[in-house]
């Protein structure tokens, strides 16, 4: 169970963080910027969240690699979630237009890359965990 709530958490704390630097950087500066403080900035909060989750959940060297990939699945999957509600639901509803059913082919192929980014932050995590283990 409390597994679950770090999952959740470390995920919340990413996606809103994500989301403000995201809106942010669409609304004030271009798309452009958007996508780049997304490629540069949100792999190392990633990381140090994925590296948080393993410290406070006390996962063992032989558990790490497994548990940072179930992370980062859970994410993916609560992500797509989130993002489809938001993107496809709210934010068309909110701006009183027709829910947007091609966000996905819409943004590809940076949302794609956005998820498997992930992948790259989970193996920083899992090595920074390791590395304190070792210590």
């Amino acid at each position: 169970m409390m597994k679950c709530v770090w999952i959740f958490g470390t995920f919340a704390i990413m996606y809103l963080i994500a989301t403000v630097v995201g809106f942010a950087t669409y609304l004030l500066i271009n798309p452009v910027a958007m996508w780049i403080s997304v490629f540069t900035l949100m792999p190392i909060v990633s990381a140090l969240l994925m590296y948080w989750y393993l410290v406070k959940m006390r996962i063992s060297r032989q558990s790490s690699l497994a548990e940072v990939f179930i992370l980062v699945l859970a994410w993916i999957a609560l992500s797509f979630g989130m993002d489809a509600i938001a993107y496809i639901f709210i934010i068309p509803s909110v701006s009183h237009t027709a829910p947007n059913w091609t966000f996905f082919r819409d943004q590809s192929p940076w949302i794609w890359l956005s998820y498997g980014v992930l992948l790259v932050s989970a193996y920083i995590g899992h090595r920074l965990h390791l590395r304190r283990l070792h210590a």
